[in-house]
């Protein structure tokens, strides 16, 4: 009977132990998880301190740009100036433009980390939609001797409900790219089709915009919609800009309940398509 019950105050001896060890490891993963926790907050804070940081300074630069901007316009249709000065001019005005295009890339990545940004309903006329972008693009194109061509295919509603702006941006930034990334002398094009609807009261349109630029590798295909993502080549290189233009506009796209695929090949060009459907306007 002794030895019995030394045996078990072994065994109690034992259990006593790796109970406490139990606790002990219960305690340390209680304060991992705690500091864990303290360091998410710390970094949330520090993130959201970022993010109102640059929407505060974007929306206060883009003030005094849109100025510079307005002044530098009023000074190109002065009269007597020379050549050489209307010159200097136009290059500060088409500098001031890109970096206005940068700030409003930036407002606008901060609208998207604070959840901030916002699509409307208001009506929205395509026929008005696609002159307003033509007026954008094709100067651009016209400068690179690139070939730029508009299409409509079975289009039944031009009046449609949604956000004009956020849709302008979508066109104007997959353009844009295509306009920077195609060589001089390319081609480029916008395809509008309004494809079968599940929905009598909506319109699904597919916008498909194609160029027959630099294209882009597989690889980076798969992070084309990552924030600062820029293809590296001895012709994207020379590219101005930051880097967020695609992320903006998934992030529009998504908002709008839409979709967005791309399709490239080095060397061949590029085709994005967008996919939404949109109420349409009876009004």
């Amino acid at each position: 009977e002794l030895w019995g019950f030394i045996v078990d105050q072994d065994e109690l001896t034992q259990k006593v132990k790796a109970l406490e060890q139990a606790r002990q490891a219960n305690a340390a993963l209680e304060q991992a998880k705690k500091e864990l926790q303290e360091a998410r907050d710390a970094a949330d804070a520090a993130n959201r301190a970022k993010t109102t940081f640059l929407f505060n300074m974007s929306h206060d630069i883009r003030t005094p740009m849109n100025a510079i901007l307005g002044i530098t316009r009023l000074m190109e249709t002065e009269q007597h100036i020379s050549g050489r000065m209307r010159d200097y001019i136009r290059k500060m005005h088409v500098s001031g433009q890109h970096m206005l295009a940068l700030i409003n890339d930036v407002l606008d990545m901060s609208k998207i980390d604070a959840g901030k940004l916002r699509i409307v309903k208001e009506p929205v006329s395509l026929a008005e939609q696609v002159g307003q972008i033509d007026s954008i693009i094709r100067p651009r194109a016209l400068e690179k001797g690139q070939e730029f061509t508009i299409l409509t295919h079975d289009v039944a509603h031009e009046f449609l409900i949604g956000d004009s702006v956020r849709l302008g941006q979508i066109l104007v930034n997959l353009l844009s790219n295509a306009v920077k990334y195609t060589p001089c002398g390319g081609a480029i094009r916008l395809d509008i089709t309004e494809l079968p609807s599940a929905d009598p009261e909506h319109a699904a349109l597919s916008i498909a915009v194609t160029d027959n630029g630099c294209g882009m590798t597989r690889e980076f295909l798969t992070h084309i919609f990552d924030p600062f993502t820029r293809g590296e080549s001895s012709t994207t290189n020379k590219v101005q800009g930051t880097g967020l233009g695609m992320t903006i506009t998934k992030n529009i796209v998504d908002l709008m309940g839409g979709k967005i695929t791309v399709e490239s090949e080095p060397g061949k060009g590029s085709r994005f398509t967008v996919t939404l459907s949109l109420p349409i306007d009876h009004s």
